[in-house]
């Protein structure tokens, strides 16, 4: 109660428009090139010249600068439209909440003295390449080599958000001899480090970054390690080896489901819902002083079985290694591809919402958590276009099911009569 109280009075701070993310947060992914700062915007690219002589421009890139200024006037950056939604609907955004954590409010004072022109970042997430495992419904080329293989299989999906980034070469890649140069000046100064993919224990990078922190220890900091725990049992068990002998203040498994069972299968193709519930456990056991952070990309998919979700995460919170373990739930909306979102349903769908918001009370499920799904109450109801939203759904899953040999009726039986109706559109 206390931290939410204290959150709204630091936004009367933050005034209308500044979020200090801009300047302690760096997403880079550099297979591509690009960057963002927080993954709600979409990534833009770097450009080579300004990495050329300062490998420090993976992070503050001129447009990146521009941004930051446009938020010290006064102004909102249009890429920052998830959390003026949110806040344009009277709740809690990212922007408070981020701005408020251990790793950018100690910073204000100076970023405010320093101007747009930004320093090193606090929390930093950082993509190799692309390899991975899953070719995930809302995901692309980008992120994943499974995609890369299916688009020269069958070609590029019809009504996709997802555009087709080249993927630069692993072995002279300018971004990630740059990210190399810059490591030695930059890890002192992390106060979070976390490695993204593509699936990062698939990755040699990932194992370099390990030997790495073995050979000079940052006892301050917190280690994240993004995985989707469905990589071969040898892949799982090397990766929980060469991590218990690196010393960081604290390690966090950052893991991702959607929803529960087959439909979580569907969105995820390639993910097996039991060899990912096992694993966690698995880590659990295994890495008993990690934190687990179960990511939510909360979509179309998710909505009719996410209580199911909700009872596992239930049963993982209440085994016996609970009390070393720290397990969060951690829930954004999916807005791209916008067919995938929430705002394509009819609006009586929000009954599952508020059933499944009903279920985090009485469990009890930290504020935090629960916000993060309330939240999309109101959203639900202020999106317009959804006949379009619609035909282009159901374009999606007769493609999916035509490339993929999946079958949406028979894994979702429940929206059959909304999959008529847009047949109908």
């Amino acid at each position: 109660m206390i931290w939410n109280y204290l959150r709204k009075l630091y936004q009367k701070k933050l005034g209308k428009s500044l979020c200090l993310a801009k300047w302690t947060q760096s997403n880079i992914y550099l297979a591509t090139g690009k960057t963002h700062s927080c993954h709600h915007p979409l990534p833009h690219s770097i450009p080579i010249n300004e990495i050329k002589d300062n490998p420090s421009a993976l992070h503050n890139t001129c447009f990146k600068i521009k941004q930051r200024q446009k938020m010290l006037e006064g102004k909102r950056p249009s890429e920052c439209d998830y959390c003026w939604r949110v806040e344009d609907s009277n709740n809690l955004s990212d922007r408070i909440t981020k701005s408020f954590t251990s790793w950018s409010r100690p910073f204000y004072n100076q970023i405010i003295k320093q101007g747009a022109n930004g320093g090193a970042p606090k929390y930093l997430e950082v993509s190799f390449d692309n390899t991975c495992n899953l070719k995930c419904s809302y995901c692309g080329p980008s992120y994943s080599s499974k995609w890369v293989e299916e688009l020269k299989q069958f070609g590029p999906w019809p009504n996709h958000h997802q555009g087709y980034d080249s993927v630069l070469n692993r072995e002279h890649n300018p971004y990630i001899e740059a990210f190399w140069k810059w490591w030695p000046s930059l890890y002192k100064k992390l106060h979070t480090f976390r490695i993204t993919g593509g699936e990062p224990l698939l990755s040699k990078q990932t194992y370099k970054v390990l030997d790495k922190l073995k050979e000079s220890p940052n006892k301050k900091l917190i280690l994240g390690i993004n995985t989707n725990l469905c990589v071969p049992d040898t892949i799982i068990d090397k990766f929980i080896k060469e991590i218990r002998n690196v010393k960081v203040r604290k390690l966090v498994i950052h893991t991702s489901c959607d929803t529960h069972g087959k439909a979580a299968e569907y969105a995820r193709h390639g993910f097996d819902y039991k060899k990912w519930y096992n694993n966690c456990e698995k880590i659990k056991k295994e890495l008993p002083n990690a934190d687990i952070d179960i990511m939510v990309t909360y979509n179309i998919f998710s909505v009719t079985r996410f209580s199911l979700f909700l009872n596992d995460i239930i049963k993982l919170k209440r085994t016996p290694w609970y009390k070393r373990n720290k397990i969060k739930v951690s829930i954004g909306y999916l807005r791209n591809p916008e067919q995938l979102s929430i705002w394509g349903l009819p609006n009586k769908y929000t009954s599952f919402i508020q059933e499944q918001v009903k279920v985090m009370k009485e469990n009890n499920f930290s504020k935090s958590e629960i916000n993060q799904l309330e939240r999309l109450l109101p959203l639900f109801n202020k999106k317009i276009g959804k006949d379009k939203l619609q035909t282009q759904f159901k374009m999606f899953v007769d493609e999916h099911d035509k490339r993929r040999g999946t079958d949406f009726l028979k894994t979702f039986p429940e929206l059959e009569q909304f999959y008529t109706s847009c047949e109908k559109i």
